[in-house]
């Protein structure tokens, strides 16, 4: 697989959901992100039961669907991010695959590698319809999976 320029981030990756509030120590490397979108079905996954005390994920499915919204992240230059520890840490329920992201530079859509979930979803999976990861955890009271 070719080194992508560009890493799309929809989840416990983005900056400030990593451990105790922090960032990934194996994305160093990574530059700045900016505010973007892409459009797919976001889903809330327990990292255990549906009443999860360990912590949620998300899992995006590219889809047009009558589920697919606009999803909200972070793009990044991928930088010199160790893509192999990303890869282990984010396991066989994702593959990283490139997809268009908008927001950029404000004229329109650039590819970027995004974890995409590939497993069927789980008993407990819960529908993001507002397809924003991070606001939906504050809307919710949950807390995001720590990687524990």
């Amino acid at each position: 697989m070719t080194r992508p320029t560009h890493l799309f981030l929809y989840g416990i990756l983005q900056d400030g959901l990593g451990p105790d509030g922090g960032d990934w120590p194996f994305l160093a490397g990574m530059g700045l992100g900016a505010p973007a979108t892409t459009m797919g079905a976001l889903y809330g996954i327990p990292a255990g039961d549906s009443q999860s005390e360990t912590g949620w994920y998300p899992a995006l499915i590219p889809t047009q669907a009558r589920f697919a919204s606009i999803v909200h992240g972070s793009l990044h230059e991928a930088g010199t991010v160790d893509l192999a520890a990303v890869d282990d840490f984010e396991g066989e329920d994702y593959a990283r695959t490139a997809i268009p992201v908008d927001g950029w530079d404000g004229y329109g859509e650039t590819q970027a590698d995004a974890y995409l979930w590939t497993a069927e979803l789980p008993e407990g999976a819960e529908l993001i319809a507002s397809g924003n990861f991070a606001e939906w955890l504050k809307e919710t009271g949950r807390k995001p999976w720590s990687g524990a």
